[in-house]
């Protein structure tokens, strides 16, 4: 067979004899082809031949205009067989039986792969003995991978997984471009657990145009179980962009967006909860010198949150604090990834940059914001009267403080963020 990408399509679409696997080399054909699309735009309104012009209709993505293109042509075995195989990609089965049916009736056995995909749309539809019955009559050197594929269908039905793999891997390993083998492919391996090889096989289907939707769907899925919401996004809008009325694409990509947020949170939750655990370790547990761990008992600094709140000046400035006690201080820091000052009140200028109403809210008392009583009893520690005062306040200075922890901390947060306000940062 000659490669698709080596002849023209214009010539492909227009001239190339037709028969069942038109299709296939026809979207084989634009896949392989940057600018197919376009050419196929301008080529269709060329095409009179339903056939042809219902496989374009549907390699542009408009299936329903094809659908209806290949229904006028019930008399046309290739229309029948088309239009089964996109009804059955699209997980109609139970239409694709009736058009099947007529297809076989109308063809008898002279199109063996008619034969094929009725046989698939019986399995799917639960009339296993009649699918197995014609399976019996058709003709199997007629197309091995195929054959295997149904018997992969029947296996599946009948519960025996494993060899319903082994069928599927043979059929896609046969005929790797055939979107329906590596959508059964993938759906088993996931059953399996074999996650990364799901993905493999679902990302085949990718490939294809149109897209096959449920595919990508399923790939988006294990995207979102291993935590790789970006590629499982781009997977939603994808289907969205060839359908934008596809319902389920449209709730998990709300969902998968919504995920991707909770899961940044959750990872800077879990950091400003280490940092917490971090600032209240006692000064006493580390090895300092008599005259250092007088000093900071004296300076009423007690746990590490208490040293990250003072300046190198500050410390320096005390009695009897010289350079060999700041080299003990930062080493201890270092080791906890802290460095002096990092709590320090960052400057108040910031504050001219809040304008409107959320101004006017500066002078106002803390009360206002309803705090729980832990976290108003911090306020009351750190002398925060009015809400400009809390302001001046960052994240590190605030869950150093004993007894206010991430919760206190997104309550504050969350209170001044309703009002347009928020911490300093630092």
């Amino acid at each position: 067979m000659d490669s698709m990408s080596e002849i023209p399509l214009r010539d492909l679409i227009l001239s190339r004899e037709t028969s069942v696997d038109f299709y296939h080399e026809a979207r084989q054909g634009v896949t392989s082809r940057r600018e197919a699309i376009d050419e196929l735009e301008v080529i269709i309104d060329e095409i009179e031949d339903p056939f042809r012009r219902g496989v374009v209709l549907d390699l542009l993505g408009r299936r329903e205009e094809a659908r209806k293109m290949l229904y006028s042509c019930k008399d046309n075995v290739l229309c029948m067989h088309l239009l089964g195989k996109l009804l059955l990609e699209e997980g109609d089965s139970r239409t694709a039986l009736g058009v099947l049916e007529e297809g076989w009736a109308t063809c008898g056995a002279g199109e063996p792969r008619v034969g094929m995909l009725l046989c698939e749309a019986l399995i799917l539809e639960d009339k296993v003995e009649a699918a197995q019955d014609l399976l019996r009559k058709l003709p199997l050197e007629e197309d091995q991978p195929r054959i295997c594929y149904l018997e992969g269908l029947l296996a599946q039905h009948e519960g025996e997984y494993h060899q319903a793999l082994e069928y599927y891997t043979t059929a896609a390993e046969g005929n790797p471009d055939e979107t329906r083998f590596q959508f059964r492919l993938g759906y088993m391996h996931s059953l399996y657990g074999q996650e990364e090889r799901a993905i493999e096989a679902y990302r085949m289907c990718q490939r294809s145009t149109p897209l096959y939707a449920h595919a990508m769907i399923n790939l988006g899925v294990l995207y979102e179980d291993a935590e790789r919401f970006e590629e499982a996004i781009t997977c939603y809008r994808l289907v969205l962009h060839s359908n934008a009325n596809h319902g389920r694409a449209r709730l998990y990509l709300r969902d998968a967006e919504a995920s991707q947020s909770m899961y940044y949170d959750r990872d800077k939750e879990k950091e400003n909860v280490r940092k917490h655990q971090v600032l209240q370790i006692p000064v006493t547990e580390f090895e300092l010198s008599v005259r250092s761990r007088n000093c900071l008992q004296k300076m009423g600094i007690h746990t590490l949150g208490d040293l990250v709140n003072k300046s190198e000046a500050e410390l320096l400035s005390y009695k009897n604090f010289g350079e060999t006690s700041l080299q003990e201080i930062r080493k201890i820091l270092n080791q906890k990834k802290l460095r002096l000052g990092e709590g320090v009140r960052s400057d108040d200028t910031f504050l001219l940059s809040v304008e409107g109403e959320a101004a006017s809210l500066l002078g106002e008392p803390v009360s206002l914001l309803e705090l729980s009583s832990r976290s108003q009893r911090c306020m009351d520690r750190l002398g925060i009267e009015t809400i400009s005062d809390l302001m001046q306040r960052n994240e590190l200075e605030l869950v150093s403080q004993k007894n206010f922890g991430v919760t206190s901390l997104n309550e504050v947060k969350r209170k001044l963020s309703d009002r347009g306000l928020n911490l300093a940062n630092g």
